[in-house]
């Protein structure tokens, strides 16, 4: 399962900041403690708004092997069916965090909602592709044909960018408008030679025929990509909060690359499916650890690849490119997480 993320999501964004409220993070401690015993320690609350991507998966490693209390929060994992609903709690301060694609972070941002994006979560590798059949097994020989995709979603970003370095743009192609789940079928089923789609759709296309992979969201690694984004009231409240969801992130990425096959699992169990059916999924997605948060977020992916990615946003008209990437990032929690 994979929720796209459509800019459409983020309408109204404005009425809903004028009615931006505060929710203050609340702390416990153990009662029991007295005498000759440790202190108590507060823990902090704070929730992370979820979506049902397997990208955000670390989170349930982090909840499953104890992370979370090991660094001191009490971390809640609501489940969002919308872009739009999660941005309605995270913009009324019902969550503090939120799992966001890169470019709609950018996008939040525009719109003046005041927060940072703190960690680099994920990128899709082939999870994310352009698909053909017949002669088309190119960029370039998608020019005047018909291409099935969804507007304003990942996908779109992915087609723009791939058309802009070839030379093209979204007028070189004809635009079949659908939902990403059935431009696969629509490919199969010979209404369009030219799809883009993500998976499970694009492994249930290449078994339903022969398909060519003319572009994967890989050829520019974090270009379809994932970000924890934490309103600004509660990374300066709570510093080491944030440094905790950061850290706790980073333990549960050291799990699942030393544990790959009970961390697919604790993950699938979160979202309600078995490892088998995500398997295509998981392999054409990367988690980043702490360290390769550190390396992204002071080279590649700040300095090139978030740029890229907000001119193929601006180019699809997903954003307008107003907020630098590097106003949007706080790297604060990344360098004390270690």
């Amino acid at each position: 399962m994979r929720f796209v993320r459509p800019a459409a999501a983020l309408a109204g964004l404005a009425l809903l900041l004028t009615g931006c409220g505060q929710v203050a993070p609340t702390t416990t401690s153990d009662p029991a403690a007295s005498g000759d015993a440790p202190a108590p320690q507060d823990t902090t609350k704070v929730s992370i708004a979820m979506e049902a991507w397997l990208g955000y998966g670390a989170w349930y490693i982090a909840e499953d092997q104890g992370y979370f209390a090991a660094n001191g929060i009490e971390a809640d994992l609501p489940m969002f069916d919308s872009d739009a609903d999660m941005v309605a709690a995270f913009v009324s301060g019902q969550v503090q965090a939120m799992n966001v694609a890169s470019h709609t972070a950018l996008k939040m941002m525009e719109d003046g909602v005041d927060m940072k994006v703190v960690l680099l979560e994920d990128a899709s590798t082939s999870a994310d592709a352009i698909i053909a059949t017949g002669d088309v097994k190119t960029v370039a020989d998608l020019k005047g044909k018909k291409v099935a995709y969804e507007e304003g979603a990942t996908s779109d970003l992915l087609l723009n960018y791939a058309l802009a370095q070839n030379g093209m743009t979204i007028a070189d192609i004809e635009k079949m408008p659908m939902n990403a789940s059935d431009a696969g079928t629509a490919l199969i089923a010979g209404q369009v030679p030219a799809a883009v789609t993500y998976e499970p759709y694009i492994t249930a296309a290449q078994g339903a025929g022969s398909v060519n992979i003319v572009y994967e969201a890989g050829a520019k690694p974090g270009l379809i990509s994932d970000v924890l984004a934490v309103r600004s009231d509660f990374i300066a409240s709570n510093p080491a909060a944030v440094t905790a969801l950061v850290k706790s992130w980073g333990q549960a990425v050291d799990y699942y690359n030393s544990n790959t096959e009970n961390a697919r699992a604790i993950i699938s169990k979160g979202l309600g499916e078995s490892p088998e059916d995500l398997a295509t999924a998981f392999d054409g997605v990367q988690y980043f650890d702490l360290a390769e948060n550190k390396a992204q977020l002071t080279g590649e992916f700040l300095k090139t690849t978030y740029p890229d990615l907000q001119q193929a946003a601006v180019a699809a008209n997903l954003i307008q490119g107003t907020v630098s990437p590097a106003e949007a990032v706080d790297l604060t929690a990344i360098n004390a997480a270690g």
